[in-house]
């Protein structure tokens, strides 16, 4: 019954054969995303100079947007350290080897203005309890870095000691609330100061073997528990650590829509719910079904890393098991690992893209963007020939923009040069112009979809020989997906055809 619902939603999957068996997609709506993370614009390679993240920023920007992507998730938070002008946390030290120097410019807002110009929506993707990663403490810095000002708030064992300093990340623990009210302000200070079209929560969970260390019985969330307050339903103690996390959802859910209704909330999860082994639900007490039973996230996207033959965690099942059990109306986007194409080939990769669509998820997520830097060609050609819009989000907002107005269309220097009029609205707007030879616009037709543009463009040049009879028409688009009704069309005889 889940399921069925879920698929109300949604536009059934339009396919077509091609050669050796593959499926081409041909429906109108599909998320489309790639995860860009720290290191690959603020890593050794890059940070020499702003000016080469800068680059490596647009570079897979322009790329995505060439293989008609939509998404890009975005990382601006790895561990308690900024990517973007924060007054609550420092600048990361990955952007000039030194915490809390100014690097001179804004890795976030930069992102934000590249993503609009080329049509992508940006995410800004926050890795949300990991406060410090290494060995050695942060230094001093202005704001002072949290692992040194709330020591009180670190995740411990189940003796109480707190996770100590290694090569990995240390943690926070979801059952302090404070802590937990703390990266709701840092969250909300991103979404108060930069136009983000999403937030993305990595990280939503306990760390790493918590059931086996006990993670985390740290002072302040063992009186919690034992306490009417903290625990007023009675509830075991993994139940009750689930809720932490709950908890936090709730009211980072709440407050960004509160604030601004249009930005989509999503996260990434582990890749198997349930079960033995790494899984979120048991062992990392992540219950994104909760999340979605309760309206409290507008799509996940499980981390489904393995192969379709893996013995223990093959990938159809998996995502079969999303589909089924957790979606309530929502939506999976399944995130798949571009590594495999080095062990397997690229086959392996595009056979998880059909299957992805065959169940009707609405679309997928690489990880990560450095993986694709040999296949994008091969991803626009093979995989996403089409445009495609972004799936409406119904829940969040059904009202369309205003149609555009006032076009026109004339052969300039061998192409046809088109302009437009934005229509009156206070939302930003991206363009879909659509182009027949047959005569006659058909919005529905994803293969009439010339281009889509970024954000508030209102002109085009369409490089197509002058030997067809062409007629045009262009739609607007909202913040939350949803298209207006399509312009008047506007037929165009090419000068040689005119003259006969």
């Amino acid at each position: 019954m889940r399921k069925s619902r879920f698929l109300l939603l949604l536009p059934l999957v339009s396919l077509i054969y091609a050669g050796c068996g593959r499926q081409v997609f041909t429906g109108k709506r599909e998320a489309r995303g790639v995860w860009m993370s720290r290191f690959e614009y603020a890593g050794e390679r890059t940070r020499s100079t702003p000016g080469q993240a800068m680059e490596r920023i647009r570079s897979v920007f322009e790329r995505a947007r060439a293989a008609r992507f939509n998404m890009i998730f975005f990382q601006a938070r790895g561990n308690g350290d900024a990517f973007y002008r924060s007054s609550l946390e420092p600048w990361s030290e990955m952007l000039t080897g030194t915490l809390g120097q100014d690097p001179g410019w804004d890795p976030l807002q930069y992102a934000i203005d590249i993503a609009h110009q080329q049509g992508l929506e940006l995410h800004v993707w926050v890795n949300t309890f990991p406060i410090w990663r290494g060995r050695t403490p942060p230094p001093e810095t202005t704001p002072r870095q949290t692992y040194l000002e709330h020591p009180e708030w670190l995740v411990a064992d189940s003796q109480g000691v707190p996770m100590p300093l290694n090569n990995g990340y240390v943690s926070l623990s979801p059952g302090v609330p404070a802590a937990r009210k703390y990266i709701l302000d840092v969250v909300m200070d991103i979404v108060d100061h930069y136009d983000v079209d999403g937030v993305h929560f990595d990280y939503i969970r306990y760390p790493e073997e918590a059931p086996e260390r006990g993670y985390s019985h740290d002072s302040i969330s063992v009186a919690r528990f034992n306490s009417p307050e903290g625990n007023p339903y009675q509830l075991p103690w993994d139940a009750w650590e689930r809720e932490q996390v709950n908890d936090f959802v709730f009211d980072a859910y709440n407050a960004i829509t509160a604030r601004k209704p249009w930005v989509k909330v999503s996260a990434a999860v582990i890749g198997k719910y349930e079960g033995r082994g790494w899984t979120a639900y048991n062992a990392a007490y992540q219950d994104p079904r909760r999340w979605m039973e309760l309206g409290k996230m507008d799509f996940i996207v499980p981390m489904v890393y393995w192969d379709r033959e893996h013995p223990t965690h093959p990938f159809v099942p998996l995502i079969q098991q999303w589909a089924d059990r957790v979606a309530y109306g929502r939506y999976v986007l399944p995130g798949v690992f571009t590594g495999l194409h080095r062990r397997y080939g690229w086959s392996e990769l595009a056979a998880e893209v059909d299957e992805i669509r065959k169940l009707n998820l609405p679309g997928v997520v690489y990880f990560s963007a450095t993986g694709l830097d040999s296949v994008w060609d091969n991803l626009g050609v093979k995989e996403f020939p089409y445009w495609s819009l972004v799936p409406t989000m119904p829940w969040k907002d059904t009202t369309v923009p205003p149609t555009p107005r006032n076009l026109t269309a004339r052969w300039d220097d061998g192409s046809v040069r088109l302009t437009w009029e934005a229509p009156t609205t206070q939302e930003p707007l991206v363009f879909v112009v659509y182009r027949s030879e047959t005569g006659s616009i058909n919005v529905h037709d994803v293969k009439q979809i010339l281009v889509v543009t970024g954000r508030d463009i209102t002109q085009y040049a369409d490089p197509l020989p002058p030997s067809h009879q062409l007629v045009y028409a262009v739609t607007a688009v909202g913040r939350s997906g949803n298209e207006s009704p399509r312009s008047g069309s506007v037929a165009v005889h090419p000068p040689a055809l005119a003259h006969r």
